[in-house]
């Protein structure tokens, strides 16, 4: 039964695909980005209904130029992100080529990043911080890498140091799933991910926002700063919404978000 749930529901999640990121893909010739946005806004509801999950908590208030920061799940992440008001997405350049998903991201103008490559990183720093300064709002995953949950991966420390020297505002938010089949840890193909998540009969996203954005001068107390609240915050979500399934994915790295000593080696 499972079986056939999920096949029903992998039909329809490449038909709203194919339908939305048609509209974006033909539209994005001669439509602004915001207007590529809006249009990313309002299939992704439709996305979220057909796979199963259902989306509870807090939205931001008001958001301003800046970051948005949140942990990081999966590719799915995207669909969760607790404003309507218009964003930039920061993602891996391997997604770029993924069908449909790459396509999308293009549109919507996406800044790509090579993570593995230290020349691309500065470039993609450098893209983000020219985006923030004119004026947009860039959606960031500090962690760089996807996993289960439901605590962190080690969080890079590189855009917070850009935040305090900038002056940059981040406003910070938690995502909680209540199924671990939802984390995308490296080497699982997206396909069989998919069909793994369409086989639940429901799965349950939880947010939770820090409404007043934060800033400092200090990268190191500022990535710590959001390092204690998402482990107050994912630990605080876990326990009122435990996650099972957990350990349903293979993944052997090793799982600490420890809090940064103020040492130049953490500017990497």
């Amino acid at each position: 039964m499972r079986s056939i749930i999920a096949f029903f529901r992998v039909l329809g999640v490449f038909a709203v695909l194919i339908g939305g990121i048609g509209a974006l893909v033909l539209t994005s010739p001669m439509a602004s980005r915001r207007t590529s946005h809006k249009i990313y806004m309002s299939f992704k509801g439709i996305l979220l209904w057909v796979v199963g999950i259902k989306v509870h908590g807090q939205k931001f208030d008001k958001i301003g130029p800046g970051l948005i920061i949140a942990n990081h799940r999966s590719y799915l992440d995207v669909l969760f992100i607790p404003t309507e008001e218009f964003f930039t997405i920061v993602g891996k350049v391997e997604v770029r080529s993924w069908p449909l998903i790459g396509w999308a991201g293009r549109a919507l103008g996406t800044i790509w990043v090579k993570r593995e490559s230290k020349n691309s990183r500065s470039q993609t720093k450098e893209a983000i911080s020219n985006a923030v300064k004119d004026g947009e709002t860039v959606v960031l995953f500090p962690e760089g890498s996807s996993w289960e949950g439901p605590l962190l991966l080690p969080v890079r420390p590189g855009m917070f140091y850009e935040a305090a020297d900038q002056g940059f505002k981040l406003y910070q938010w938690s995502l909680h799933f209540d199924d671990a089949t939802t984390g995308f840890p490296p080497k699982i193909p997206f396909g069989k991910h998919l069909w793994e998540l369409c086989k639940r009969r429901n799965v349950n996203a939880y947010t939770e926002v820090r409404q007043l954005p934060i800033s400092g001068t200090d990268g190191t107390e500022l990535c710590n700063d959001a390092i204690s609240w998402w482990n107050e915050s994912l630990t605080r979500l876990n326990e009122k919404y435990p996650m099972r399934n957990t350990g349903f994915w293979p993944d052997d790295r090793v799982f600490t978000s420890a809090i940064y000593e103020r040492t130049p080696a953490v500017k990497g």
